[in-house]
C-alpha cells in the first residue's frame, strides 16, 4: 500500500512539472505574439510565473490557474531601454487575461 501511494505521488508530480513546462511554453508564446502586435520588444525572452492557484474553469472543472510576469520596452517613446512589466494568467492551458499596463495608460492619455 505504501509503495503504491508512493507511485501516486511521483505520478502527480510528474504530471505537475510536465504540465508547468507546457503552460510556461504556452505563456511565452502568447507573450511574445502580444508583443508583436503591440510593436514593443519582449525583453530576456522569458517570461517568471509569479503565481499558481486552483480555480474553476467557464465548465465548472477545476483547474491550474497560473500568472506570468514578463517584461517588455516600447523604443516609441523618449525612455527607450525602460523595462515595463506585464502580465499573462491562464486557467489550464487557455489564456484568460493578458496586458501591458504601460501601453494601455499610454492609450487611455492619447484620448
Amino acid at each position: 500500500m505504501d509503495e503504491l501511494f508512493l507511485l501516486l505521488i511521483l505520478a502527480g508530480g510528474i504530471w505537475y512539472w510536465w504540465d508547468t513546462q507546457k503552460s510556461n511554453e504556452m505563456a511565452l508564446f502568447v507573450c511574445r505574439q502580444k508583443c508583436d502586435q503591440a510593436a514593443v520588444q519582449l525583453l530576456d525572452a522569458t517570461v517568471s510565473r509569479q503565481r499558481s492557484w486552483l480555480r474553476r474553469d467557464h465548465n465548472g472543472r477545476v483547474q491550474i490557474c497560473r500568472l506570468y510576469s514578463f517584461e517588455y520596452s516600447d523604443s516609441q517613446t523618449n525612455d527607450f531601454g525602460r523595462r515595463e512589466h506585464g502580465y499573462i494568467v491562464l486557467i489550464g492551458k487557455q489564456v484568460v487575461e493578458t496586458r501591458l499596463p504601460a501601453l494601455d495608460r499610454a492609450r487611455v492619455q492619447l484620448h
